[in-house]
């Protein structure tokens, strides 16, 4: 520069004792970038998942059982059609349901998840559909064919989409299968008290079979055979029906009142809850019908309304509350107050008088009382006595087989006997005990056999022989 000694070009000089700075320049390329992502991720998957699922090896549960060969089929099916991502497979502690004897009887435990026929574990991601876990045995094999059919046919209310793309028999009744065998020793125990009620509900009431798969979308409603029913004279013909309905129930009145608005919010309830299975008219001739055997009830004969031996208001409000084991009729305890209940009671007793047609709302003088027959009352009083009642000697239980057996025939008394209306079948809390144990020891066997023939992984023949428990009835 003129006038000066300083240059011309570059950067000024530096103060005395100062170092130039480095020229700058990027140290984290893409590629750098790329690769530490990609480093970071399969560090986080092998540690969550695969590192868990090679050496995470928890010992069996108690309540393990392998699932058996057409369950497993059933699974694939299961998680090829996205089923885990609406409904979870384990109960934590802090469902507020796990205590009860519904939905969420026991807290999952992580041996129930042992071996190769449960592995990945189908956990679940959320829970806009309820948990599945405990399912097994809570519904008959022809409510599941319905439901999954279309759910709207069983559940009004639901959202689940309907699974008609399974066209084969075959696959839906694997399905089915993998449902009701799902839930461990507990859950075959249920579906084995399941069975049985099922085989003794047709016998007494002479219905074939349901039918299989998906059949019945395009069949008829079966018809009940009434040839070789010959109820017993000494016994009153719906004693059988009785023996699934606690004893303290048999006479029980509807303790509401009838009025309007109690008989609109039953009906109101029944057009929500109740209309597939029992039809848009009462009459059991629903969507879900043709599915099941024996068909939903039906509600429009005055005469069943007033004088039926099981038909009274607390034979009603029991099934409902608790379900009927061996028919589609659902428990609805965990969904419906007390109270709704009970005015669904209420309505039925009034849909004889053509209260479900369009625009008609029901009416107190629409009501059908109903009385005990003499019959009823001789039974009761030979069969219901405050002596030596199984309802007030709470001895404790531990039997899982007789448990069961109580919880399917709560109205037997250990010293009852009574025949079906085959005049042949005998049926006391014995000998359903014997025919739970007999159908779940099948069932169990049976999947380890199979598991075995799969070169499966199996525990100490030992874990086999523990018994079932009945979570919730302890």
């Amino acid at each position: 520069m003129p006038g000066g000694d300083r240059p011309t070009e570059g950067p000024p000089p530096l103060p005395r004792g100062w170092v130039r700075h480095p020229r700058e320049r990027m140290l984290i390329t893409p590629i750098v970038a790329g690769l530490g992502g990609m480093i970071a991720f399969f560090v986080v998957v092998a540690i969550v998942i695969w590192l868990p699922i090679h050496t995470f090896d928890p010992p069996p549960s108690t309540d393990w059982a392998p699932l058996s060969s057409v369950a497993l089929k059933g699974r694939a099916l299961f998680a090829q059609n996205g089923c885990y991502v609406c409904h979870s497979g384990y109960t934590r502690p802090q469902d507020v349901r796990q205590s009860l004897y519904f939905l969420y009887p026991k807290v999952s435990q992580p041996g129930d998840f042992w071996g190769k026929d449960q592995s990945p574990n189908l956990l679940g991601t959320e829970r806009t559909g309820p948990d599945l876990s405990q399912e097994s045995g809570w519904h008959p094999d022809d409510w599941q064919r319905a439901h999954f059919y279309d759910p709207r046919f069983v559940d009004p209310m639901s959202l689940m989409p309907d699974m008609k793309s399974l066209f084969s028999d075959e696959k839906i009744d694997q399905l089915v299968a993998y449902v009701e065998q799902r839930s461990g020793k507990s859950g075959l125990l249920r579906y084995a008290g399941q069975l049985y009620a099922k085989h003794v509900v047709l016998v007494n009431q002479g219905f074939p079979e349901p039918y299989r798969g998906f059949q019945g979308a395009h069949k008829p409603i079966v018809e009940a055979n009434g040839k070789g029913l010959h109820p017993p004279s000494a016994q009153l013909e719906e004693a059988p029906n009785l023996s699934q309905i606690d004893r303290s129930y048999w006479l029980s009145g509807d303790p509401l009142p009838v009025t309007e608005e109690n008989l609109l919010r039953g009906k109101e309830v029944f057009l929500q809850r109740c209309v597939g299975c029992h039809g848009l008219k009462g009459d059991g001739k629903g969507p879900a019908a043709t599915f099941m055997s024996p068909p939903p009830a039906d509600f429009t004969d005055k005469d069943d309304a007033c004088c039926g031996g099981d038909t009274g208001p607390g034979d009603f409000y029991y099934r409902i509350l608790r379900g009927w084991p061996g028919t589609a009729m659902e428990n609805f305890g965990d969904r419906l107050s007390v109270d709704d209940i009970w005015r669904v009671v209420l309505f039925v007793k009034t849909i004889p008088n053509k209260t479900l047609a369009k625009n008609r709302l029901p009416v107190p003088s629409d009501y059908i009382v109903w009385q005990p027959t003499k019959e009823l009352l001789a039974w009761v009083k030979s069969h219901q006595k405050l002596a030596n009642n199984a309802d007030f000697v709470k001895k404790p239980v531990t039997g899982p087989f007789l448990q069961e057996a109580m919880r399917v025939f709560p109205g037997l008394a250990p010293g009852d006997s009574m025949r079906l209306n085959d005049g042949k079948t005998q049926l006391s809390i014995q000998s359903a005990a014997g025919g739970i144990r007999a159908l779940y020891e099948d069932m169990l066997n049976r999947a380890w056999s199979d598991a075995r023939a799969r070169g499966e992984k199996l525990p100490d023949p030992m874990q086999k022989d523990i018994p079932p428990t009945v979570p919730g009835q302890q």
